[in-house]
């Protein structure tokens, strides 16, 4: 083989390793200039944007799914992988995205807003998101959030003509762009803490290499500033997972952002950001002393933060808010457990905490899914009052609403409870019993607000003022809501299923 066919062999495998992200990107750029430069195109905009987005979301998928079985590859000089765990995340990250495409045609009907940069955001968004998945290098992790980000921003304000999507999208920005900044610093001072560390001798910002340099050096070879760089990304990484206390932003900006990028926002950047945290810690197990204690104080403040917040809410997306940000310390709680524990259990949590993204991506998009389908033109249904008397006047949005509910509060047989339970069990295997306390006492403080709902949707009358009509072409929403009721319900009765599609997670190639 000359030299020309190595090259070429070379960037074909590449390219492989990253396509489902490639698909992605160029499905948002067909889309956009589709919408923009073909006039029959733009005219069916309301139909062809999601049908095309749709479609190559699926495409991806299934190239994502045909790569899971296969070994682990690196592409692009060792700055990207193509995992195991990245191909689940990436799995996780695309039902995320189809769901709220699904929400999005019925939500934008009901705002008047079908545009097609909408959907090329999201596709722009959930390519960031893939390749954050896919990071093996910490300037690539950096461009590829950046990428999530600003796409993120512009969906935030996508109301033009509201104010308060408008402030939504200011302060995400401007929170977002400080987060940013202490992130590059903190890889710089991790670029010039880690000489010394890889095989090479030399400064890297690879994670491959510096999980190595860790592993043979220990804490001894680790400097003051390779510690700091460090703690100044984690507080970048904890803007995005809105831990408390970097979690300001979350109510404002989920309450004021079209319902749509609410729902797709919650979910996204919870299974990227989490999914790159684990990646990051799994390099920094044999270092685990510096940042362990940090990281449980992290997950106990913010169970117990979000949840409290969560009590005094009367905007059911402001609770939903609150809520993710108590979901973002149950997930820590299983990521610290995965620095932890070793062998099989450091497998299992690695498991729990992926199982419990899945179940978190399904309740939340479904609940924020019932609330676009009981909304109607003109007028979103956000509030308590909104939800009065639910079950009279619509008792299958109420009792979809209640599995929700449900699987949010943790409460059996849904797919919340079976994801808690794990997080539990497995924060007693690694010999973390104060933080399982933790955990289910911040669940009990959970449950309160969750069948508040319930109690308004069954057991209250409704105003005259609450919303009666259903929303404007409501297939799509009412299929995402079907979809997450059925998932929630099946894996929580037989999680098993659910395990086993995501055990291929707990094969990180660095850790």
């Amino acid at each position: 083989m000359g030299m020309s066919d190595k090259l070429w062999a070379i960037q074909f495998a590449n390219l492989i390793a990253v396509l489902p992200a490639i698909v992605v990107m160029v499905t948002g750029f067909i889309v956009l200039l589709g919408d923009s430069c073909v006039p029959t195109w733009h005219k069916n905009g309301k139909a062809l944007n999601p049908a095309v987005t749709f479609v190559g979301i699926a495409v991806a998928l299934f190239f994502n799914m045909t790569r899971i079985g296969k070994e682990t590859a690196t592409a692009f000089s060792g700055a990207v992988v193509d995992d195991p765990f990245s191909r689940i995340a990436i799995l996780l990250l695309g039902v995320a995205a189809i769901l709220a495409v699904l929400l999005s045609t019925t939500y934008l009907e009901n705002k008047k807003l079908h545009h097609g940069e909408y959907y090329v955001l999201i596709l722009f968004s959930l390519f960031g998101a893939m390749l954050m998945a896919s990071s093996n290098e910490l300037i690539t992790l950096f461009v590829s959030i950046e990428t999530l980000s600003v796409s993120l921003y512009v969906l935030a304000g996508f109301a033009r003509t509201e104010e308060r999507s408008e402030e939504a999208a200011l302060k995400y920005f401007l929170l977002g762009a400080f987060a940013a900044g202490f992130l590059l610093y903190g890889i710089a001072l991790v670029y010039g803490g880690s000489f010394g560390l890889s095989p090479t001798g030399k400064a890297t910002t690879n994670l491959t290499e510096i999980g190595a340099g860790l592993a043979s050096a220990g804490l001894g070879g680790v400097t003051v500033m390779f510690v700091i760089g460090v703690a100044l990304m984690f507080v970048g990484f904890a803007f995005k997972a809105a831990l408390v206390p970097f979690h300001m932003w979350t109510p404002d900006v989920y309450q004021g952002s079209p319902t749509s990028v609410t729902a797709y926002m919650a979910a996204l950047t919870k299974i990227a950001i989490f999914t790159v945290i684990l990646r990051i810690l799994s390099v920094l197990t044999p270092i685990s002393s510096v940042w362990l204690i940090t990281a449980q104080i992290l997950a106990v403040l913010t169970m117990f933060g979000g949840n409290i917040l969560a009590v005094t809410q009367d905007n059911v997306k402001r609770m939903l808010a609150y809520s993710s940000v108590a979901h973002a310390g149950y997930i820590m709680a299983a990521v610290v457990a995965v620095g932890v524990a070793n062998g099989k259990f450091h497998d299992l949590a690695i498991n729990a905490t992926m199982f419990y993204l899945f179940a978190y991506t399904l309740m939340t998009i479904g609940a924020f899914g019932v609330l676009i389908w009981l909304s109607r033109r003109g007028r979103d249904c956000q509030t308590l009052g909104d939800l009065k008397g639910l079950v009279k006047r619509d008792p299958v949005g109420a009792y979809t609403m209640l599995v929700f509910m449900l699987s949010l509060g943790g409460i059996p047989p849904t797919m919340g409870f079976m994801g808690k339970l794990m997080i539990f069990n497995v924060l007693l295997s690694a010999g973390l019993m104060p933080l399982a306390l933790c955990l289910g006492f911040a669940s009990i403080i959970s449950v309160y607000y969750y069948l508040r709902v319930v109690w308004m949707m069954c057991f209250m009358e409704p105003d005259k003022e609450t919303i009666t009509d259903h929303a404007v072409e409501s297939s799509g929403a009412l299929f995402a809501i079907g979809v997450t009721v059925v998932l929630s319900l099946f894996f929580g009765l037989a999680p098993t299923i659910a395990q086993n599609l995501l055990a291929p997670a707990t094969n990180i190639l660095v850790r």
